[in-house]
């Protein structure tokens, strides 16, 4: 199967590492000098205590017209309003897999002319070392749920699990990327603001209270129903994943744009066309904001 990868983060290149065995696979790249990193020297994948060197073929995205069956849409929610400008340029029988975190991007997806589109969340740990490294941190799974048509040669992917690799299928998109968007809410911004892994916010007591606060405010906004089994989620990702920093943390000390406007900014528009008050989430909203692009 021909498989088109949008994008050389560490979700990418992740990605491209687990599927190049069976697969052929193709990353492309917004910077040429990653493009021909990966082709000179190769992917590298490191894992407990072991690396793999990969073969992979990587382009460009400026070079060359994407023809795949399946493509994987792993750049940031930032970058996503031109690449689905690209998009129609790609085939339209191709599945396209969106991978990005909050939901600021489902507005867009509406105006794609492919039939097939699937979105989905990441819970596996990533980090990536360098424009050829990425390391695997965490092991767990990549969840996706249909918003159009029909999986096509995905289901592939779904019915050939890969170990440490596997790819579910959810039912419902909606409460899928609401359970993620939750976990991302609450946890990215606050250890983002106080400079913490995310260990950290189980840890300290006062820090747990202004999860809870969050957590309660967001609820509200978001209607959720079953908040207890949303908050012990929290909880468990934050005790899996206590080692880590968060995407909103690393990002911020890498002195790169964050994502706060596709989490906690939809947030705060869902709270205004509801008319339900979002002090909390306004605060961390403009700090994080305020933060990026800044030495910390």
């Amino acid at each position: 199967m021909k498989i088109g990868i949008v994008g050389g983060g560490a979700i990418g290149l992740l990605i491209a590492a687990y599927l190049c065995d069976r697969h052929d696979v193709t990353i492309y790249t917004r910077r040429r000098s990653q493009a021909a990193l990966l082709k000179q020297e190769k992917l590298r994948l490191i894992k407990a205590d072991c690396e793999r060197v990969i073969p992979v073929r990587a382009v460009q995205i400026d070079q060359e017209d994407i023809k795949a069956d399946v493509v994987f849409i792993t750049v940031k929610q930032y970058d996503l309003a031109d690449v689905i400008e690209r998009c129609q340029q790609w085939p339209e029988e191709a599945t396209l897999v969106f991978l990005q975190n909050g939901m600021g991007h489902i507005r867009l997806l509406s105006a794609l002319k492919q039939r097939n589109i699937a979105v989905g969340v990441v819970e596996h740990g990533a980090l990536k070392h360098d424009d050829r490294t990425v390391e695997h941190t965490g092991i767990g799974k990549i969840n996706v749920s249909l918003f159009n048509g029909y999986f096509g040669l995905l289901k592939q992917l779904l019915d050939d699990p890969i170990p440490d690799f596997s790819i579910n299928c959810e039912n419902n998109w909606q409460g899928m990327l609401t359970k993620k968007l939750i976990v991302n809410a609450v946890v990215n911004p606050l250890t983002a603001i106080l400079r913490v892994r995310n260990g950290e916010l189980l840890r300290v007591a006062e820090y747990k209270k202004m999860m809870r606060m969050l957590f309660s405010e967001i609820c509200t906004v978001l209607t959720l129903h079953d908040k207890k089994e949303a908050w012990d989620h929290i909880l468990s990702i934050c005790e899996k994943t206590a080692n880590n920093r968060s995407s909103m943390l690393s990002d911020l000390e890498q002195g790169r744009k964050t994502e706060v406007d596709a989490i906690l900014g939809y947030v705060v528009d869902q709270g205004e066309e509801r008319n339900i008050p979002t002090p909390l989430c306004r605060f961390l909203f403009h700090a994080v904001k305020g933060m990026e692009g800044r030495e910390l």
